[in-house]
């Protein structure tokens, strides 16, 4: 199980790492929501893997082989076992549908309450200076006292549902011998039948039973492998990875916005650059001089193709900014930004940090 959560967790982290910064500019998609999906989802998997899946496969197994050697000795008394096996059979059903779905919401919350102390706690002496304390405390208690109001309900479910599994085993041996004796005294079944299908039908019972109290840590766990198949079956529409692309032997940097339209993805009702027309020559010096949100960062981010113009062209030495390779483009390019953030390693590793060899 640990290893196959190791492998898990790194496929998952490169997978991240692959995607288009559009992506992480989605709420669902914050620190929080990562952490949650690679500590709390893994942990789900993990949860399952190992000796309780060998559980689970033994109980399905002894279900099946119980069933058909009940019906193959006497199928009158096994319909008795099958009525109570196909009510806690769509028990357990249900408790898995709802665990997923309380494990998915439950994720979706806790990821933005970790947002939260995330953002609070890298900003607590602009917290403390506000005096906000009770305030941010206010809002993650809200963001927890969510998950308990959520969950209320499904937990009433997991309650009955394992009160109706200890029940149904000792109330179905009960019926079962007491049809099996009157057909006994009417000469109808041999209680050698008898033994044998009270014996198969029971374990096949038993081991679904198992398998029901194991239904809410199953049911997690889907919810926790669907999310982790949604982001290894992803296509960024930005490949960090891909090595397709133009390389141009003598670049000299030219630039050219032509007719540039653009609007984030996470924000699509809001045009940010609306026909920019703007031309840089190889070797000329230039500054963006605007108020605040009139586009000067998004011009820099579109030319370190963090995102894609959504009308118009990015032009580069005549070539549009689409047609390069990425990593390449990304190796020409230096950028100092307005609050820039270095890597706990020396001047130098910072600058060379990212250069292959």
């Amino acid at each position: 199980g640990a290893k196959l959560v190791s492998r898990i967790r790194s496929k998952a982290f490169a997978c991240f790492l692959r995607q288009e910064v559009a992506y992480f500019d989605r709420p669902e998609n914050s620190s929080g929501a990562i952490c949650t999906q690679l500590s709390s989802n893994a942990a789900s998997i993990e949860d399952m893997a190992g000796s309780r899946l060998g559980v689970i496969c033994q109980s399905l197994s002894m279900c099946a082989f119980g069933s058909l050697l009940g019906f193959y000795y006497n199928w009158q008394l096994t319909i008795i076992v099958a009525i109570p096996f196909i009510i806690m059979l769509i028990v357990t059903v249900i408790q898995m549908r709802l665990s997923s779905w309380l494990k998915t919401q439950s994720d979706l919350i806790g990821s933005q309450a970790s947002t939260l102390a995330v953002e609070v706690i890298t900003n607590m002496r602009t917290v403390k200076q506000l005096s906000m304390e009770n305030e941010v405390l206010r809002q993650y208690s809200n963001m927890i006292d969510q998950v308990l109001e959520l969950s209320w309900k499904p937990e009433a479910v997991f309650a009955i549902a394992f009160a109706l599994f200890w029940t149904m085993s000792p109330l179905t041996l009960g019926l079962l011998y007491w049809r099996a004796l009157i057909s006994v005294e009417n000469n109808e079944l041999d209680m050698s039948d008898v033994v044998m299908v009270s014996a198969f039908g029971m374990f096949a019972l038993e081991a679904l039973k198992m398998v029901g109290m194991l239904a809410r840590r199953i049911g997690a766990s889907f919810a926790a492998a669907h999310a982790f198949f949604d982001l290894f079956d992803r296509t960024p529409t930005i490949d960090n990875r891909s090595n397709k692309g133009q390389e141009l032997t003598n670049f000299s940097g030219e630039t050219d916005f032509n007719q540039v339209k653009f609007v984030y993805p996470s924000r699509p009702t809001v045009l940010v650059l609306n026909k920019l027309q703007l031309s840089i020559k190889s070797g000329q010096r230039i500054a963006l001089v605007g108020s605040s949100g009139c586009g000067k960062s998004t011009i820099v981010q579109l030319l370190e193709r963090f995102y894609d113009v959504t009308h118009g062209e990015l032009l580069l030495d005549g070539v549009d900014i689409r047609k390069l390779n990425l990593q390449w483009l990304r190796s020409r390019l230096g950028v100092v930004s307005q609050e820039p953030v270095l890597f706990d390693l020396t001047i130098a590793e910072n600058i060379s940090y990212g250069l292959e060899n």
